[in-house]
């Protein structure tokens, strides 16, 4: 069966350009118009009759993609689902989660029956088949996440390499030499979610920088994983006196705690993408997850890419909150 891809490659153009002809949904050149129609005639494309649709007949329902590999993810992953739904609502639209085994398959299916009317990918990969497959199909969509190749979709992401390398220059200011950064878990990184080997590529640059000793240690669901990679450091040399952890790690503190460490007399602390709701005995300096700004953008930007408009991708800077968890390292 001839699909637009097949369209748009005999017409020369992307499919998005095809859908935009097919849908009206953008103004289209005379000759880019002429070429789609003559390509479509050629291998008698029959389009679905939802591409045939006027501008007006939407669905007002958005697809929210969340794939497989994102069972590694945070439970913090589904704050960010809540508030994409509660942005969605905001523009009268409805959310359609999409969490098969084939994240790829799951938007062609709807992309090919018109279920929704756009897409919003969420826990987006380093490199990122759904990513492909938007732009293949010519399906609106924006991305949460900063994939390697956004092939021109909107993307909306916090810097997480800015954050990283905030919390290590806070530690080397306050006389710091010797620092363990706590990344994104084994899970993680095998996924290839994007976010981290960004935060570690912006800890080792600063370090590196300014001269340091950074030590970085994968984060472990497991506590006693946890505790025994953190204690396995913490007694190297020379003697780490700092802790930057990616995300709140609720253990962590307790482990020091509970291993005669006292926050921040023996050992520093700093936390990167943490939640607002983030408590300790100690308030702890940090950076934010930006969460509602995130979503509404990235929800905004799937609605834009819907009207046929070409949204400026937007990476949201680290704001950094001081708290009372780093002190001078203990002399």
């Amino acid at each position: 069966m001839t699909t637009i891809a097949d369209v748009a490659r005999r017409a020369g153009v992307s499919p998005s350009t095809v859908s935009y002809v097919l849908t009206n949904r953008r103004p289209i050149s005379a000759a880019t118009r002429r070429a789609v129609e003559r390509a479509i005639e050629e291998l008698d494309y029959r389009p679905h009759a939802g591409a045939r649709a006027l501008r007006g007949a939407r669905t007002r329902i958005l697809a929210l993609s969340i794939p497989r590999e994102a069972e590694s993810y945070h439970e913090i992953g589904w704050r960010f689902v809540y508030h994409i739904n509660a942005a969605a609502r905001a523009h009268d639209h409805d959310v359609l989660l999409l969490t098969g085994d084939d994240s790829v398959r799951d938007l062609r299916r709807i992309a090919g029956s018109r279920l929704a009317d756009g897409a919003v990918l969420m826990a987006v990969l380093t490199h990122d088949q759904r990513v492909d497959a938007l732009d293949d199909l010519g399906f609106a969509g924006a991305v949460l996440g900063r994939p390697a190749d956004p092939r021109g979709l909107p993307w909306c992401d916090y810097d997480f390499e800015g954050a990283a390398a905030r919390a290590v220059r806070e530690l080397v200011r306050a006389g710091h030499r010797s620092i363990i950064f706590v990344s994104s878990t084994d899970a993680e990184f095998r996924a290839g979610l994007n976010y981290a080997p960004r935060a570690v590529a912006g800890a080792r640059a600063t370090a590196r920088e300014a001269g340091v000793r950074l030590a970085v240690m994968r984060s472990s669901p497991s506590r006693r994983t946890l505790a025994r990679r953190l204690l396995a450091l913490l007694a190297s040399e020379p003697t780490p006196t700092a802790v930057v952890i990616h995300h709140a790690v609720p253990a962590l503190p307790g482990i020091l705690r509970e291993h005669g460490y006292v926050i921040p007399r023996d050992v520093s602390l700093a936390v990167i993408g943490a939640t607002p709701d983030l408590v300790d005995q100690v308030p702890l300096a940090r950076s934010e997850l930006p969460i509602a700004d995130m979503t509404t953008t990235v929800v905004e930007f799937a609605l834009a890419r819907i009207e046929g408009e070409t949204p400026t991708s937007r990476l949201i800077p680290a704001r950094w909150i001081g708290g009372r968890s780093i002190a001078p390292p203990p002399s």
